[in-house]
């Protein structure tokens, strides 16, 4: 799913590993009449510890809005619930004593 404010917007098309980068390079379709601003993020989110993911679209603030076809730039691979909790298990809160 493609989520803005917890609503489904869309849903993802395709997702390629880009060579050169190592990085997914994700293709999303999004209903019409919903405009995304030109300065939003898009972040990979997780429903929770054992749902699967989705992506969730964080909208900015410009009065101008992507076209079809443009790439977004400012995204934000998902966190790992389950390392996370592991690190709190373990004690591994990442500050020095």
């Amino acid at each position: 799913d493609v989520r803005l404010a917890g609503v489904k917007v869309g849903t993802v098309t395709g997702v390629t590993l880009n060579p050169e980068t190592y990085r997914a390079d994700t293709t999303l379709s999004v209903a019409s009449g919903v405009e995304i601003p030109d300065d939003s993020a898009v972040i990979v989110s997780q429903e929770g510890l054992l749902g699967g993911n989705f992506v969730e679209i964080m909208p900015g603030g410009s009065p101008f809005f992507y076209e079809e076809g443009d790439e977004i730039l400012d995204t934000q691979g998902s966190v790992s619930l389950i390392s996370l909790l592991l690190k709190f298990v373990a004690g591994d809160s990442g500050a020095s004593e």
